[in-house]
């Protein structure tokens, strides 16, 4: 008797083991997910595919800080709800994801917003360009349709999540490729290269930091947007106020 449950005891703990081991997967999948959307957003409004120097682990190290700001507010905010809660069923976590999929929505129509708005804003685009956003589009009205399909009949958790993880996509995107166009545009909290030497012997233009994948390292010529592909170990970085003096 007492061999037959240490045996039990341990196919749970294995069972459990898997468990883990299979949400812990699921989780690096989808963080690689979002990565790669947001990549793909960001770097579709600069005009260059980078998917092919890029790594698996390039997908959630390159825009890790951005999807931190993403991510955390609705995180904290479930955490805050979830340990207020006295019901931890089923029925508490399809309102959670519903204030969840509520926040986001929020979040995705300011990243659209401003993301339209960097699109209309500039005469010139690169070739489509414009499918970031209609990418944004569909993501968003998918989400709404599979809520309303919650709002009316089907609660399961499995639509909830289904939900939630097509909005938090569409908000990524959207993020992404704001952070992109303000950076090819000029934004106010980039890092130039001081050694310029590295992109264009005796060259004097700035060159904008956009990031590193693998091996090699990026950036962006401020005047007339050449991009600078170099493998250098080692270079300095400067913010843009104090390459400018400002």
């Amino acid at each position: 008797m007492q061999d037959s449950l240490q045996a039990q005891s341990r196919t749970s703990s294995v069972y459990l083991a898997a468990d883990k081991l299979g949400l812990g997967v699921l989780l690096y999948a989808y963080a690689t997910l979002l990565g790669a959307i947001y990549i793909f957003g960001y770097w579709r409004a600069i005009g260059f595919d980078v998917f092919p120097y890029a790594s698996s682990i390039d997908y959630i190290s390159a825009p890790l800080n951005r999807l931190l700001v993403l991510v955390s507010v609705p995180i904290l905010f479930s955490f805050v709800l979830f340990s207020q809660s006295d019901r931890k069923d089923g029925n508490f976590i399809v309102k959670l994801s519903g204030y969840l999929i509520l926040l986001y929505s929020v979040s995705f129509g300011f990243d659209y917003y401003r993301a339209v708005m960097a699109f209309f804003g500039n005469k010139f685009h690169y070739e489509n360009e414009k499918s970031v956003l209609v990418l944004a589009l569909v993501l968003f009205a998918a989400s709404v349709g599979i809520s309303y399909r919650i709002y009316k009949h089907d609660k399961s958790i499995f639509t909830c999540v289904a939900a939630l993880v097509l909005m938090q996509l569409a908000g990524t995107v959207s993020a992404g490729y704001r952070d992109g166009k303000a950076v090819f545009n000029g934004a106010a909290n980039v890092f130039f290269l001081d050694n310029k030497d590295i992109c264009e012997p005796n060259g004097i233009i700035d060159w904008v930091y956009l990031g590193k994948f693998s091996t090699k390292s990026f950036f962006l010529n401020t005047i007339d947007k050449r991009l600078c592909i170099t493998e250098a170990g080692s270079y300095k970085l400067s913010p843009q106020k104090f390459a400018e003096g400002l």
